[in-house]
């Protein structure tokens, strides 16, 4: 580790000295060139972050609907299987009111399902819920003609233990059915809480880089007062107190910077006049 802090500390000197010798023109450009990067990599991940939200609020509102119309199908069965028992128990015709308007109500919800699993833009994940979607259907169809021949049964003067087998045989595809759906709406629900957590990613990141540029800006305004202080301000005091000097026929009060700048250079024609007036320079600290 100590090779490596040697290392590090010699480049951080090495970029010390290279600043300290750029000109003032280059240091402000530098300067105000970090606040525009640190603004321009902000917009960039807040553009490509909006789209990746607006991919997967499209992607949550999917799988709400799609957790929405699997409850919807698992009441409208639940409904058919107890008008079709409320039929057997009472005989009476209006029992199978619940159970005609829950069969009219399967067919399309099971056609909703399949339009919104068909939005789906992954190809796999959309083959994964289409054959679920499939075998849901298949069952529902297999339940629906059971409790269709229940109804038979009780036409067809059939006993008592034959009917009783058939309902066990239908008891059984419902359960089944409430597994495969129920199987269903966990895997969305589950898929429903990581888009959620990917929502909130993406908001804590804006705010990250919100909050990076705000840095970045400011420091750049400190050292930007720092830079003018001590590389314009500080220098042109010296600079007068140079001149100043001459007139009085001393020596420099402070070592002339060699920067290849505009102060730098008007640092150099007053050092090129006090040779002249056999002014002795300051050494360097």
């Amino acid at each position: 580790m100590n090779w490596l802090k040697t290392i590090l500390k010699w480049r951080w000197i090495r970029v010390l000295m290279i600043w300290n010798h750029a000109s003032i023109r280059a240091q402000g450009g530098i300067l105000a060139l970090i606040p525009v990067i640190a603004v321009v990599v902000s917009f960039v991940f807040a553009l490509y972050g909006n789209r990746n939200r607006e991919w997967i609020e499209s992607d949550i509102q999917r799988k709400f609907q799609m957790v929405r119309q699997l409850n919807d199908l698992s009441s409208l069965m639940v409904d058919a299987e107890t008008g079709e028992r409320g039929f057997l128990l009472t005989r009476r015709p209006e029992y199978l009111e619940p159970y005609r308007t829950a069969v009219d109500r399967i067919t399309p919800t099971i056609a909703g399902l399949r339009d919104t699993i068909e939005l789906e833009p992954g190809e796999k994940p959309r083959r994964e819920r289409l054959a679920s979607l499939q075998k849901i259907e298949e069952l529902v169809g297999r339940q629906l003609v059971s409790l269709k021949e229940s109804q038979d049964y009780l036409f067809e003067g059939k006993t008592r233990e034959a009917l009783y087998e058939h309902l066990k045989k239908g008891k059984d595809l419902m359960d089944q059915i409430r597994a495969e759906i129920g199987s269903m709406q966990n895997r969305e629900e589950e898929l429903l809480a990581d888009r959620i957590d990917d929502i909130n990613y993406i908001r804590w990141r804006d705010y990250v880089f919100v909050f990076i540029a705000l840095c970045i800006g400011l420091l750049t305004r400190i050292v930007s007062f720092y830079l003018f202080d001590r590389g314009i301000v500080r220098r042109l005091d010296r600079l007068t107190e140079n001149v100043a000097a001459i007139t009085r026929g001393g020596t420099f009060a402070h070592p002339l910077p060699k920067k290849d700048d505009a102060i730098g250079k008007l640092e150099q024609e007053i050092l090129k006049i006090g040779e002249k007036y056999n002014i002795e320079q300051k050494p360097d600290d």
